[in-house]
């Protein structure tokens, strides 16, 4: 039998600030309520209240009796559902594998995973989340402005709405399970890599918080110091951007932002003399890097490991999104802190000050964003670190049948030399191993696979700082198109079979419709068998043009609305989709080996190591393939490592 269930909880933990794991562990922390309910849609709703705050007498024991019962147990948001009743030590205990998860379902369907704006997406769903929830919330589940809590017996009445505000919920929940479950329930591969999402969500990651701390005192004293002179000549707060952007105006410096890559583009020369310091200390002072130190900090646990950062199918591919520290987006070190990284890093770690940095390595806070890697650190012990090698260039010529790029990868021919020398028309020995030609290369191989057109092309050349003019970039797009025409004509392949799919409404290649909760969806299956979700695709004629549109996310926002599909895009989906499949299957290998992964991390899979363990061994885990994936030619490689790097 399968339950729903929904919990109210209380702390004086920040959940946004320090995130479920360390809010569920929190000494302040308590369970409320738990609203259960059983499987059918009309089952009525059961409510345990906390004998604390029973005022009414209504608590329904019931309601943990439906719950111990239960072989699965459905939550929206199960994974904060799970940290905190296990943080908690709850009773009765839910094991890890038994949680599924309404918002991931909605993640698969690609709707918005609220549960309000998942229930107002479906047209189906008759129930709806209370509009007085958050107020609710405000009252009684955080600390008032004077640090108490309310208590029920003060407001009674408003308890009573929101035990109620709590049962319905739990409806809603249902009635989303009830809609979505047809075609997107979690089940087979979907299901195991969700369940080893909760599993390393709840491992954790390990950090080295002693050079956390350190780091963060380091950090105070120069927003200490170098705010107060920043202050001083400019009468303003580093956080006043807007005005601090009109006071350089005012001084002749006009800019179109106050971005660091703005900023860093100035000439020197260009800046009037007495803004050169003030400009300096904004710089100093606005690595926005360093801020992961204090999110560190807040989100770990007392036995120093950071919880819960990795959300399943967080990509509409079914790759893993990143929250709180936001381990996904560390920027890479500057240029020319690269070689000094492991002593200072060794530096902060052995207590090291700000003056010494400043001293020895230059600006602290450069150092310190430089080093935000390292802190995934324990110290004494050893971890793998494997990185996928152009796992997506590999999947897209897989995908597409391009066997003489397959072979060179099988071979372990040098791809980005032949690219390179194929684009300047030289022969392949003439190109350097660390040439700007072979850069060039390389940049085309990871490119150019998803439909890249030379002005984008030139931009990743410039962010990579591969030198590349107008000419040669429309060079380089147009011979890996020639040279590799099988993944052109996949693209192609792939928009013509979904444009078939939609104006049809019948199966073309690896695109059908599906209709499920009163919407339609375009789906593509992938080889794994599972499939991504495109909800209300629909063909628009424009100027004697077509396009193909989805409602979905529109990517750099958060409003949703028409997104545009197209064979480039397909093609990106596909490949993601498959490495994201790939990485799963490798990584619970792995596990299923003990060598547990705490983290993937675009392509990279970090894993403490066990006494007996060698790095080949998590290699070779990796890089299983499912029977599905035969001939691919996945590589991974590992390496025995102190701390996490790049």
């Amino acid at each position: 039998m399968h339950v729903y269930l929904d919990i109210e909880t209380r702390s004086r933990a920040d959940l946004p600030s320090v995130g479920e794991h360390r809010y569920g562990l929190d000494s302040t922390t308590e369970v409320l309520m738990a609203a259960v309910s059983g499987p059918n849609p009309d089952d009525p709703v059961r409510l345990w209240i906390n004998p604390k705050y029973d005022i009414h007498h209504q608590c329904e024991p019931e309601a943990l009796v439906l719950l111990e019962q239960a072989d699965t147990v459905y939550a929206h948001s199960a994974p904060f559902e799970e940290a905190v009743l296990s943080g908690t030590n709850f009773s009765p205990y839910v094991a890890i594998d038994k949680w599924r998860c309404t918002k991931a379902m909605a993640r698969m369907a690609g709707l918005p995973d609220s549960l309000e704006k998942c229930a107002q997406s479906l047209p189906k769903v008759k129930y709806h989340k209370t509009v007085r929830g958050r107020t609710l919330i405000q009252l009684f589940s955080i600390p008032q402005k004077d640090g108490r809590f309310i208590q029920p017996s003060e407001r009674p009445d408003e308890w009573l709405e929101f035990c109620e505000y709590c049962r319905q919920d739990v409806r809603v929940e249902r009635a989303i399970h009830h809609e979505l479950r047809g075609a997107f329930e979690l089940t087979g591969d979907n299901l195991e890599t969700f369940r080893f999402t909760m599993r390393m969500n709840a491992y954790g990651i390990p950090v080295n918080v002693s050079a956390l701390q350190n780091a963060q005192e380091i950090i105070r004293q120069v927003e200490e110091e170098s705010g107060k002179e920043f202050r001083d000549l400019v009468g303003l707060k580093i956080t006043q951007r807007a005005k601090v952007r009109r006071w350089l105006a005012d001084r002749r410096l006009p800019l179109p932002d106050m971005q660091s890559t703005t900023l860093d583009a100035i000439p020197e020369d260009d800046i009037p003399p007495g803004l050169r310091r003030p400009l300096k200390l904004y710089k100093q002072l606005s690595y926005a890097a360093t801020k992961k130190v204090r999110t560190m900090l807040d989100w770990v646990c007392p036995d120093g490991r950071i919880r819960g950062t990795f959300r399943f199918y967080g990509a509409g591919t079914g790759r893993w999104a990143a929250t709180g520290p936001q381990f996904h987006n560390i920027k890479r070190p500057t240029p020319a802190m690269r070689p000094l990284i492991k002593g200072a890093y060794k530096y902060i770690c052995d207590g090291g000050t700000k003056e010494g940095i400043e001293a020895v390595y230059g600006s602290p806070l450069e150092v310190i964003s430089s080093c935000m890697r390292q802190f995934v650190h324990v110290p004494g012990r050893q971890m793998f670190d494997a990185d996928y090698n152009a796992v997506e260039a590999r999947i897209v010529c897989w995908a597409a049948g391009e066997e003489r790029m397959l072979d060179m990868w099988r071979t372990g021919r040098d791809l980005y030399r032949h690219m390179a020398a194929t684009i300047f028309g030289v022969p392949e020995d003439t190109i350097g191993a660390d040439s700007e030609e072979r850069r060039l290369g390389k940049q085309a191989i990871l490119g150019c696979g998803y439909g890249m057109g030379w002005k984008k092309f030139m931009e990743t050349c410039a962010t990579y700082g591969v030198p590349c003019t107008e000419e040669l970039a429309q060079r380089a797009v147009a011979t890996y198109r020639k040279t590799y025409w099988r993944v052109t004509e996949l693209w192609a392949m792939l928009g013509r079979h979904a444009e078939v799919t939609v104006m049809t409404s019948s199966p073309a290649g690896q695109f059908s419709m599906r209709y499920c909760g009163g919407i339609p969806f375009l789906t593509m299956r992938l080889p794994s068998g599972r499939s991504l979700a495109y909800p209300y695709p629909e063909m628009t004629y424009v100027g004697g043009f077509h396009d193909l549109t989805y409602w979905g996310a529109i990517p750099g926002t958060t409003t949703w609305g028409r997104v545009k599909l197209y064979g480039g895009k397909l093609t990106e989906n596909l490949v993601q989709g498959i490495a994201a499949d790939l990485m799963s299957y490798g990584a619970r290998r792995a596990e299923a080996q003990w060598m547990i992964p705490f983290a993937l991390i675009h392509d990279q899979a970090l894993a403490m190591r066990e006494q007996g363990q060698e790095a080949e061994d998590f290699a070779a885990a990796l890089n299983s393939l499912p029977h599905w994936a035969s001939g691919l030619p996945l590589k991974c490689e590992a390496k025995i490592v102190d701390y996490y790097s790049k």
